[in-house]
């Protein structure tokens, strides 16, 4: 049997994450009628638009309803503004535009 108590130690203090500030998905838009449209540009374009582009073409499954011009740079919602795209197309876009936007904002 220990003779006193444990010491406790403070806790680090926790730095805030991106996450943690970012909004909700349906804060952002991306709620019960996105829903909706991602089913319609799945089913519309079952394989990667950026993919088929490639030469010689690709052909991999969508998995994701992007929107060709983000709604952070005036994109809407509406159906011409979607496009499917797989994975890591999407990843590769989204870095690409979060650059765009990094630089825009010096």
């Amino acid at each position: 049997m220990p003779s006193r108590p444990p010491q406790l130690r403070q806790q680090p203090a926790r730095t805030t994450s991106n996450w943690d500030r970012r909004k909700s998905r349906h804060e952002r838009g991306y709620g019960r009628e996105h829903e909706a449209m991602r089913r319609v540009v799945l089913a519309e374009e079952p394989l990667c638009r950026l993919c088929r582009a490639k030469e010689p073409p690709q052909f991999t499954p969508s998995t994701i309803a992007d929107h060709i011009r983000p709604k952070a740079e005036g994109g809407t919602d509406e159906r011409e503004n979607y496009q499917g795209l797989c994975d890591p197309c999407s990843k590769a876009k989204t870095a690409r535009e979060s650059a765009r936007a990094r630089r825009r904002a010096r």
